[in-house]
């Protein structure tokens, strides 16, 4: 009997694809009552949730609105929808498209501008789903480190004045993710001049930006400049179920932006977006936000000042202005980040190594990240004294 062997059905750019990193893989074994400190999502209480059933009542209950709603929309989006989120950014609307969240804006934004082998500098330790994106560009990652004052720009304008060559730079500047350091307002101005210096594109990705819980507020990266492109998202103020973001592109961007766009999702829902046009209307995000930022400005507090305490020396920890992250390093370099995120799954708490954060420099591995945003603060009490049973149990075997 003859047997017929059958070509592997997956496209190359597809069967090729390998992660460039384990971000996401929980060490160890998972206990049924551990408590997450993983994920990047706000906290249910945080969320509009009654509002948005009104919103979305009202939207379906109107004929003509629930016309549009069901219906195909147009590739650039919602325009009221647009209109407000070009008034907060201080932009024309024109300016403005609607994206399937922050990912999907920043996929058609690198898709768009950068070509294969063009280089791309990320910070470092980076968020590393955007490192997924730029495998799809086939871009090659050049990494600069982050320090407390956000990405070092000084090594960066070091490195341009020795001839790196980028098309494109990634930064996160308010409450980045994983460190929650903030990117200092002279180190914004001087990046977009050396964007405009040397002809690279700067994107910023700031989905944290409405949860500052203290200090003051630092102007985003400024679109007056053709060099910059902002992206932004609702998941975090909303809810990321509602798979709502935007990205403000200079005019030489969009064209490119959409075309791509035309050929793969056409818009965002319409459902969604006249749901979240209503809900906006009313005047309520201002509030939701405030409180939300006391929320996890609280929660900050608690879990860095419980681990602290838990911990003592063995960690320093600080508590973040904002976002939801905290990026606490362990002080004993005998000790393995790793293994300590393994001991503390047994203990019932789920931490991400800072190893799967990190691109080129090792001092990442010294940290990991604790999310404190979806749990409460007796939760989080009892997380920092799980981990420091992990840490205790560990300390034995080194």
């Amino acid at each position: 009997m003859t047997t017929t062997v059958l070509p592997t059905l997956l496209a190359d750019r597809v069967a090729g694809l390998r992660s460039p990193s384990a971000f996401g893989s929980v060490l160890g074994e998972v206990r049924s009552d551990a408590i997450a400190l993983t994920g990047g999502s706000p906290a249910l209480e945080a969320l509009p949730r009654e509002a948005l059933v009104a919103a979305t009542a009202a939207v379906l209950a109107d004929a003509p609105r629930a016309a549009r709603a069901l219906d195909y929309s147009a590739h650039q989006g919602h325009a009221g929808l647009r209109e407000w989120i070009a008034q907060r950014e201080g932009v024309d609307a024109g300016r403005i498209v609607i994206s399937n969240g922050a990912l999907h804006a920043l996929s058609l934004t690198f898709l768009a501008t950068v070509n294969r082998d063009d280089v791309v500098v990320v910070e470092d330790p980076a968020y590393p789903l955007v490192a997924k994106v730029l495998q799809l560009a086939e871009a090659r990652v050049v990494a600069v480190p982050v320090d407390e004052h956000g990405l070092d720009v000084d090594e960066l304008e070091r490195r341009l004045d020795a001839g790196l060559r980028p098309r494109a730079l990634y930064v996160v500047p308010d409450f980045h993710n994983p460190t929650g350091r903030v990117l200092s307002a002279d180190r914004r101005e001087r990046l977009v001049a050396l964007a405009e210096r040397y002809g690279f594109l700067v994107v910023s990705d700031n989905p944290y930006v409405e949860l500052r819980g203290s200090g003051s507020a630092i102007a985003d990266l400024d679109t007056a400049s053709d060099r910059v492109v902002r992206v932004n998202t609702f998941s975090k103020t909303l809810g990321p179920g509602l798979r709502l973001g935007w990205a403000v592109l200079p005019d030489w961007v969009r064209p490119g932006f959409l075309d791509l766009r035309s050929r793969l999702d056409q818009h965002a829902s319409s459902l969604t977006q006249e749901v979240v046009g209503e809900y906006l209307a009313t005047g309520a995000f201002d509030a939701l936000v405030g409180a939300a930022s006391a929320l996890y400005r609280s929660r900050a507090l608690t879990f860095t000042a419980a681990l602290a305490r838990s911990l003592g020396d063995a960690v320093e920890v600080v508590a973040p202005e904002g976002g939801v992250f905290a990026w606490p390093r362990l002080t004993d370099p005998e000790v393995s980040v790793a293994d300590f995120a393994r001991a503390a799954a047994s203990e019932g708490v789920l931490v991400i190594p800072g190893e799967q954060f990190g691109v080129e420099s090792p001092a990442a591995a010294r940290h990991f990240r604790a999310s404190f945003g979806q749990q409460d603060e007796p939760t989080l009490e009892e997380a920092a004294a799980r981990l420091a049973s992990a840490y205790s149990q560990l300390e034995k075997t080194v």
